[in-house]
């Protein structure tokens, strides 16, 4: 080989040698498969490392002591796809924090309790996010345009805070969000444009809070939903008005509310009989003398006429301690456009139309012992804590790593319906209404009572009679329908 061929080939040979690798922070461990990678999971680590490599791609900070993240942690972490944060001290996340994090896809701050707030430009930019966990932060609200330009997001996160009230348009940019949990916290109504823009949302879980109201429009733009969990709220009427844009859902459960089955419920009673999917038992709490049974199943002539809840007083085993501790009581409905109507009744004193005497029948069904044990009814007393948790290591503190994706979703394809535990789905039952043919009016209705055993699932029927004393003034005005 000639002089000139050697000296081409020693500067060949310089330009292709590996430059040297940047140094790993301390206490953590890195590796570069199948992505560049620093884990530095429950190090006991205050702070966020400096230095970290520049052509970083996934980094778990999780299970740390972390309170702060400044708005220079991730500055030359340009190549972020995935950060773990969750499960340290945070209470302050500065304003530009992830700034220019542009290729990040998921980020995870769950199991922070002590954030509570998130400035409204710290998601800014963010625009391949897909997945936001942000459940168990302690939260009191969100702020207007949090979530302003994530248009790639479909999965958010938000369950188990103290989240009292949504604003309107508060998910406005979210088209392409397909699950949104909200359970846990303590939302209070939905208002007419709380989820405007949610056009793709296939999921949403609102259990366990205390919804006692939701506007007639809140799910105008839900077309698409197939999942509604309403259960284990304040609830007392729902119009089947409210209920008519979802018309793509399956899976309805609304159990565990106090529902009010008179005439404010006839609309709901007519929306479930075209509904084709799955819901839970909607039971009655008033009028008395139809406690326990469930809407869905009731005739026509059962919700004629209006009732006045608070001459109806009820502390049976509809009633629940609250979470302050006390017994429920009945109260009147909570919803002030469908509180407003009486039917047929005109504005006067009703104190004394209704007066209902409910008598125990054997029951049909079960040889248990009788409701009015004592015993029984303070077994009856209890209600079934219903928890419900994604399939998910995300969740979680103590979350697995491997070469996965990383808990994330893939994005052409939603993880199916059936891949959730039994609870999730359950108990659900089919929602149509046997039809009957309705028998001669009379001024003495009899009606089913029904008495609630221990199990939630199971009822015995009993036969019984309420007795309904109406002033001859009132038979003019609201005459009887055969």
């Amino acid at each position: 080989m000639s002089r000139a061929g050697s000296r081409l080939l020693i500067l060949v040979l310089c330009l292709n040698f590996p430059r040297e690798a940047e140094p790993c922070p301390g206490a953590c461990v890195c590796y570069s498969e199948p992505k560049i990678t620093i884990s530095c999971q429950q190090q006991g680590l205050g702070a966020i490392p400096a230095e970290i490599p520049v052509q970083t791609q996934r980094i778990f900070l999780h299970s740390n002591r972390i309170a702060l993240i400044k708005s220079t942690s991730f500055t030359s972490c340009r190549n972020m796809s995935i950060l773990w944060i969750h499960s340290n001290n945070i209470s302050l996340i500065e304003p530009g924090a992830f700034y220019g994090l542009d290729k990040l896809e998921e980020l995870d701050l769950s199991d922070n309790m002590n954030l509570r707030s998130i400035s409204p430009s710290t998601f800014q930019g963010l625009v391949h996010l897909h997945t936001l966990h942000l459940d168990r932060c302690g939260l009191l609200e969100l702020s207007t345009g949090l979530f302003r330009g994530l248009f790639s997001l479909q999965y958010l996160y938000l369950q188990d805070n103290n989240l009292q009230n949504l604003l309107d348009d508060t998910f406005l940019d979210l088209a392409n969000l397909t699950y949104l949990f909200l359970h846990g916290n303590r939302i209070k109504s939905l208002s007419e444009n709380v989820f405007r823009g949610l056009i793709n949302l296939d999921r949403l879980l609102l259990h366990q809070n205390r919804v006692s109201m939701v506007h007639h429009r809140a799910f105008h733009d839900l077309g698409k939903v197939m999942t509604v969990y309403l259960f284990n709220n304040n609830l007392t009427v729902l119009s089947g008005e409210t209920m008519a844009p979802l018309v793509s859902l399956q899976y309805l459960r609304l159990n565990g509310n106090q529902w009010l089955c008179d005439c404010q419920a006839r609309s709901l009673w007519d929306w479930f009989k075209q509904f084709k999917g799955s819901s839970s038992e909607l039971e009655c709490h008033l009028p008395a003398h139809l406690a326990g049974r469930d809407l869905k199943r009731l005739q026509s002539s059962d919700l004629e006429g209006c009732i006045d809840p608070s001459s109806q007083i009820r502390t049976s085993v509809f009633s629940t301690k609250t979470r302050s501790g006390k017994l429920a009581t009945a109260e009147p409905p909570l919803n002030p456009q469908d509180s407003s109507r009486k039917c047929c009744q005109p504005e006067m004193d009703k104190s004394f139309i209704y007066e209902a005497k409910a008598k125990a029948g054997p029951s049909s069904h079960s040889s248990r012992a009788s409701p009015n044990n004592p015993l029984k009814d303070k077994e009856n007393m209890a209600k079934t804590k219903y928890q419900v948790e994604m399939d998910s290591s995300k969740n979680s503190s103590n979350k697995q790593i491997n070469d996965s994706p990383f808990g994330t979703f893939p994005s052409a394809v939603d993880p199916p319906l059936t891949n959730l535990k039994p609870e999730f789905l359950g108990p659900i039952e089919p929602s149509t209404v046997p039809t009957k043919k309705r028998q001669g009016c009379s001024r003495k209705n009899k009606s089913r009572s029904q008495c609630r055993i221990a199990q939630p699932t199971q009822s015995a029927t009993g036969d019984g009679e309420g007795l309904l004393q109406v002033p001859l003034a009132q038979v003019a005005l609201c005459p009887l329908r055969c």
